[in-house]
Parts: structure tokens; sequence; C-alpha cells
């Protein structure tokens, strides 16, 4: 296990695609969130002006972090999903699936390798995502620097880029069971939109994928107040995708 931990390790960081959706999502998201800042404090009616106003649910540090948590609930799973997806599908794309029944490591102790290195991942990349988000914030002069503000912010923030992020292990399922990662990025997508309409029709907080996005705007005006019981299915929901996973590459046949 430790063998295939190292090889699984020394594989993502040499991808180019966790390289670029690292840099992206570190240095892209607060920045995005900083230009929406800016516009909607220096005001007017234009459709930007009025696009940028909706992100903010509050002034100063509130504002501009909130801003980063909507943006990091959408981006960040679809970035470290794209990863995922790379993790798992570039097995079947690249023709190295059917090599893994002659290692003398067995294909569970494989998959599992894939999401402890995953999951480090993210969770490095989560505390990158909020140490930048800061220090983007200060060196702007968001606003004064104040503990009682910014602390409860910034863990609401490493809360919703680990949550979302780790919704997005359960891409290695399709990544496995499509045998590449195109359907994999194709599940991506439609989980953004169904999220998008479960939140439309009422029903966010009992879908799992639109729950992070729904614990950035809470406390905003109309926002629904999650109970207990929906924000557990984050957890679960990730748990049921990484055995189902680990099953499918126990019983997986080289074809």
């Amino acid at each position: 296990m430790n063998r295939a931990v190292r090889v699984e390790w020394w594989k993502l960081k040499r991808s180019l695609v966790t390289v670029t959706a690292t840099a992206l999502m570190v240095i892209l998201l607060p920045a995005m969130a900083l230009g929406f800042y800016s516009v909607a404090q220096q005001g007017g009616t234009g459709p930007l002006a009025q696009k940028a106003g909706a992100f903010l649910i509050g002034e100063g540090w509130e504002g501009y972090l909130g801003a980063v948590d909507q943006i990091a609930a959408a981006a960040m799973f679809l970035g470290t999903g794209f990863v995922v997806a790379w993790t798992f599908g570039r097995e079947h794309t690249d023709r190295t699936f059917p090599s893994l029944f002659a290692l003398p490591v067995s294909r569970t102790s494989i998959a599992g390798a894939k999401f402890l290195v995953l999951a480090g991942w993210i969770t490095l990349l989560s505390l990158l995502v909020v140490a930048v988000s800061l220090g983007i914030g200060v060196a702007a002069g968001v606003g004064p620097i104040q503990t009682a503000v910014i602390g409860p912010a910034l863990l609401r923030l490493l809360a919703i880029s680990l949550s979302t992020s780790m919704l997005s292990l359960t891409i290695g399922l399709v990544a496995s069971v499509g045998r590449g990662y195109l359907p994999a990025v194709g599940a991506l997508i439609l989980i953004v939109v169904a999220a998008q309409m479960s939140v439309l029709f009422g029903i966010g907080g009992w879908f799992p994928f639109a729950i992070p996005g729904l614990i950035a705007v809470s406390g905003s005006e109309g926002a629904p107040v999650l109970i207990p019981m929906q924000i557990a299915l984050v957890p679960v929901a990730t748990a049921v995708g990484l055995w189902f996973t680990i099953r499918w590459w126990r019983r997986a046949e080289a074809v």
C-alpha cells in the first residue's frame, strides 16, 4: 500500500493537469472574487455591476470572502473533479489498466492509494485557497483586519472548499466504469447543472452536490436554512462513491 501511495503521489504531482488545476484555483478564485467585489463597490446599474452585487452578502471582508465562498463552491468541484477524472480515467485512456493485473499490489490498494493521494492534495489545495484569499484581501485593502469577522469567514471557506472537493472524488466511479476521463467530465457538467436545478426547485438541501453552494449563501436574504441531517449527506455521499469505486476496481476485468 505504501508503495502504491508513493507511485500515485509521484504521478499526481508530475501531471500537467494537476499543476494547471492547482494554479488556476489558488490564484483565479480569490482574484475573481476580488474583481466582483471591486465592481460591486464602485456601484453602477450595468449588467456587470448587478451581477457582481448579487455575489455580495455583506461589506468588507464579509462581502469579499462571501464571494470567494460562492465561486469556490462550484469551481473547486469542477477543478478537483477534472483531476479525479484524469487520475482514474488515464489508466484506461493510456491503456495501462490491464498491466495493473500483473502487479504485486492489489487493484483495491491501487484505488485506495489514488483516493488517499487525492484527499491529501485536496486538503493542501483548500488550505492554499484560504491562505491566498486572505493574502489578496489584505493586499487589496478589503477592510480592517478583525479576527472576530475574518476567522469564522475563513473557516467557512475552508469547509466549503473541502466539502465540494471531497464530493468530486465520486467522479472516480464514473471514470472507472466509463473507462476514460471523458465520461467523467460529462458527469461533472451534468452534476453542476443538476445542483442548480435542485436549488431552483427547492430541493437543493437534499441533493449533496448542491449543499456546499447553499452553505456559501447561508445567512443571505432568501437562502434556505440547512439542517444537520442535510449537511451530513456530503460525507455520506462521498463515502458511498468511494466504496463503489473501490468495489468496482476489485471486481473489474481487463478488457
